[in-house]
């Protein structure tokens, strides 16, 4: 079978180089980490595809919370996403070092299961990153184009 090419748009592809699906490097990556789940956790799954259960949501949360407050303090103060951002992340902060429970906190947060709330936070601190890098808050290079902030349309 390694020998069989498949002709694409003129390009010769090896069949070899296509894998099944349940052998794709993403998902065999996870498997292990699957099978750890202690059996005294309160849950074994999430529920939801390709997102784990997290045995230490506190310790995720926390470093995530922290890495984002420290982005945030690299921003002026006068920067909307900046307050409004740091005051979210305060507030979801403290909610993690008072509720030992992980079923109570899942209720106070409001924003789904902890392992949700954990990924939701790692792509908030992707945006403060980014936002950072561009530095979102200066002004623009040149003027906008008319209607470009009308809304609605």
């Amino acid at each position: 079978m390694s020998s069989r090419l498949l002709q694409v748009a003129g390009r010769s592809l090896s069949l070899s180089s296509k894998r099944p699906m349940h052998q794709n490097p993403f998902i065999n990556r996870y498997k292990d980490k699957m099978a750890q789940v202690d059996p005294k956790h309160f849950k074994q799954t999430t529920g939801l595809t390709g997102l784990w259960v997290d045995e230490t949501p506190h310790h995720s949360l926390k470093v995530a919370y922290g890495r984002i407050l420290r982005v945030l303090e690299q921003m002026p103060q006068d920067v909307v996403y900046r307050r409004f951002t740091e005051q979210i992340v305060k507030q979801r902060l403290a909610l993690v070092n008072s509720e030992p429970d992980i079923q109570k906190l899942e209720e106070k947060i409001g924003m789904g299961q902890i392992e949700e709330v954990v990924e939701q936070a790692e792509y908030e601190l992707e945006t403060a990153i980014n936002m950072l890098e561009h530095k979102v808050w200066e002004p623009l290079v040149g003027p906008a184009p008319k209607g470009q902030w009308d809304w609605p349309i």
